[in-house]
């Protein structure tokens, strides 16, 4: 919504998200608030615990599969997951967001009522007033969400909020568009998410350098060794 300003038009919902496109397991349901935050907050924490678990599981991959892991197909993979190996850590986040109804009733709002409708006076406001719903209903169930899982360690330990908020902290960092409703435009720290993020580290075998590191190791060693010897076998 920050960035209608632009000339940019935001994209709908994608379809592979669509719930008969998913493996039971990510399909939210709830028609109510209480509902979908209750179903939300059971897949975020079953998401933590295999978050959790790729630790140890990460090494058994010479190239680590998202898609069998996740079990998702590529394409949702592509838009849920990002998986990144840095020099000794490998990083995961998972966007659990886009698998929200509200999210996704909020986002298929403001691809083909809101952005369409920035340019005319009267239906903008319209438009504005219907996104505020969709909104608020988000909102509210995210937070609800979160107050279910704040005793869940293992969401806890995967809280990828900070991560997410600094994602998106240059777009806070402009000006909302104008004639954007305040209730558009809330405070980057008012804006809750159920983004989840772990960052462990590396299999050895895979770290760049290794067997070099541990050449240089061992001739240290070796030349430590001989300097010992040489002396001892002095009178």
């Amino acid at each position: 919504m920050r960035r209608l300003g632009a000339a940019v038009d935001p994209p709908p919902p994608p379809p592979v998200l669509e719930p008969h496109l998913l493996t039971p397991m990510y399909r939210i349901g709830g028609d109510s608030v209480g509902q979908e935050a209750a179903a939300a907050a059971a897949l975020a924490s079953d998401l933590s615990e295999r978050l959790r678990r790729l630790a140890a599981a990460y090494g058994e991959w010479r190239t680590f599969e998202p898609e069998p892991y996740f079990d998702l197909y590529s394409e949702q993979v592509a838009l849920l997951a990002r998986v990144s190996e840095r020099v000794n850590t490998v990083h995961v986040t998972f966007y659990m967001d886009a698998l929200l109804p509200s999210f996704q009733a909020a986002l298929d709002c403001l691809a083909w009522e809101m952005a369409p409708a920035r340019y005319q006076d009267g239906a903008y406001d319209l438009a504005q007033a219907t996104m505020a719903e969709h909104w608020q209903r988000l909102l509210a169930v995210l937070q609800a969400a979160r107050r279910r899982l704040a005793d869940d360690a293992g969401f806890l330990a995967g809280n990828g909020a900070n991560e997410e908020r600094s994602r998106w902290r240059t777009a806070w960092q402009e000006p909302p568009p104008p004639g954007l409703s305040p209730l558009l435009a809330p405070a980057l720290e008012e804006t809750p998410t159920l983004t989840l993020s772990i960052e462990f580290p590396l299999p050895a075998y895979r770290q760049p350098g290794r067997l070099r590191r541990l050449r240089r190791a061992e001739q240290r060693r070796q030349a430590s060794r001989r300097q010992v010897g040489r002396s001892l076998s002095k009178p």
